[in-house]
């Protein structure tokens, strides 16, 4: 069973004084907990953190709703990486789950972020799955404290780079101890998006 999505996609284009005269909107209440046991249902079979990205994710929308949300000042430098939680709804190649984030800029409560993954690989090595992913390649030489370097080989997906909340980042010890990426990693990264920007022209 699934919702009347046409109904709702013309609920939402009709003014606030005009909702109670729907007679649709008695069915919301029904649809809101069918939703929710479905929900239950698929993620009761995933991993424990994929259900905690959910749950802070219905949190953070809930409080935003009962405007019960404070204000969040911080400033992020350009290059600064944080680890982020995007969500974990599974709607076309949108990037879901926790993810490491890339900061190419902010504005009071938001900011503008590339996601970090790992590079595909294969029988065959490493590999980019398409244009749009840049490989961060580490500079040589000793890493500084305040230097964030991959793990393991990685790439930015110029493709994911979107506009979030600042309450979507997970305020883990990263977060804490203000880690930047290497010039190395956001130059490769501002190359790629000149590159795609250039074909969108053509």
């Amino acid at each position: 069973m699934y919702i009347n999505r046409d109904d709702y996609q013309k609920l939402s284009f009709k003014k606030p004084e005009c909702l109670n005269k729907c007679d649709s909107i008695d069915q919301i209440g029904n649809d809101v907990e069918m939703l929710m046991d479905e929900y239950g249902n698929i993620l009761n079979g995933e991993k424990v953190k994929y259900t905690s990205t959910w749950l802070l994710e219905k949190d953070i929308f809930i409080k935003h709703e009962k405007e019960e949300i404070g204000k969040e000042e911080e400033v992020l430098s350009r290059g600064r990486v944080v680890l982020v939680n995007p969500g974990v709804s599974k709607i076309g190649r949108e990037q879901r789950y926790m993810h490491y984030y890339i900061v190419l800029g902010e504005h009071k409560e938001t900011f503008i972020g590339v996601p970090i993954t790992n590079m595909a690989n294969n029988q065959n090595g490493y590999y980019l799955r398409n244009f749009f992913e840049v490989e961060l390649i580490d500079p040589k030489g000793k890493k500084p404290f305040k230097e964030y370097r991959c793990s393991k080989r990685s790439v930015a997906d110029v493709r994911n780079i979107c506009g979030l909340d600042k309450r979507r980042i997970v305020k883990n010890w990263l977060y804490e101890e203000k880690k930047y990426a290497p010039n190395e990693y956001t130059n490769s990264i501002s190359k790629k998006i000149r590159e795609t920007l250039a074909i969108i022209v053509k």
